[in-house]
């Protein structure tokens, strides 16, 4: 299933955050079926736009047996109408970083890292793609990625079974509305337990 939010009747056992202050840290927990996710962001005051942050998602699976099923965690920036932003690629598939400005926030810098095993010492192996799309606006996000996905891509960690997934490829627009903006979207496709971290500055 494609989720982008979590709403009540979802069929999701539990989500909610365990603590935050409203600005500077937060911890959350998504329970949907045997995946558990924590999100944890915490930000640094000071910058010119707010300050600088960083965000950890943490992905397990409860009660399943091996090989896990694949994960892909979607991360957007989009600009709707003003603004900037600029990829920064790495091997051509993997959304490394986005610089941008914006009214709002000034300058920025938005860093990717390397996925790692859920202690965050060693490095995990996933597969990236990456989406670069005008977007008829923030609010039919979800019609773009959905209209883009692609079943030919494999999964193929080196010494275990090769496995298809579904991941962003070519986006040939939405009929209705003309481009107002701009989305770059950043793929990572894993075998759980693992650990993406975002940084913005």
């Amino acid at each position: 299933s494609l989720r982008h939010t979590c709403e009540q009747g979802d069929g999701l056992s539990r989500y909610g955050w365990l603590m935050h202050d409203g600005e500077n840290f937060g911890v959350q927990e998504i329970h949907d079926g045997d995946l558990f996710l924590k999100t944890e962001f915490v930000k640094r005051p000071g910058g010119e736009h707010g300050g600088d942050w960083s965000w950890r998602i943490t992905a397990r699976m409860e009660g399943t047996g091996s090989p896990a099923p694949l994960l892909s965690l979607f991360f957007y920036v989009a600009t709707d109408g003003q603004g900037t932003l600029e990829p920064h690629l790495e091997n051509k598939t993997r959304l490394a970083a986005v610089t941008g400005t914006s009214e709002e926030l000034g300058r920025f810098t938005l860093t990717f890292l390397h996925p790692t095993v859920e202690s965050g010492e060693d490095p995990k192996y996933a597969s990236y793609n990456y989406l670069d799309a005008a977007s008829p606006g923030l609010h039919r996000l979800t019609e773009v990625v959905r209209s883009s996905l692609s079943n030919r891509f494999v999964f193929s960690p080196r010494g275990k079974s090769r496995r298809r997934f579904f991941a962003v490829d070519t986006f040939r627009g939405l009929p209705g509305e003309p481009p107002r903006g701009r989305l770059l979207l950043h793929q990572v496709t894993l075998e759980p337990p693992g650990m993406v971290e975002v940084t913005f500055e």
